[in-house]
């Protein structure tokens, strides 16, 4: 599952190191990371996209420096 990280209002400790993902709709959802975990995954995703933008369209291959692991990047989808 993705999340639009422009969407989420807080994370919040929950029951067993999960975390609650408040959305700005009013929604929750819970995920199995530590909070700390959570917001590291949003802080390097939104990197990750600004990077892009200032390196432009003509830059399709990515970084190493940019690489999430265990997250599918959409252009990873959209070439299958």
């Amino acid at each position: 599952m993705h999340m639009n990280e422009d969407l989420i209002a807080r994370v919040e400790h929950a029951a067993g190191g999960h975390s609650a993902v408040y959305m700005l709709d009013g929604g929750h959802i819970i995920v199995a990371d530590n909070p700390s975990s959570v917001v590291n995954q949003i802080r390097d995703e939104k990197v990750m996209v600004l990077r892009r933008v200032f390196r432009g369209p003509d830059d399709p291959i990515p970084h190493p420096e940019d690489m999430i692991p265990g997250v599918t990047r959409l252009s990873q989808v959209k070439k299958q």
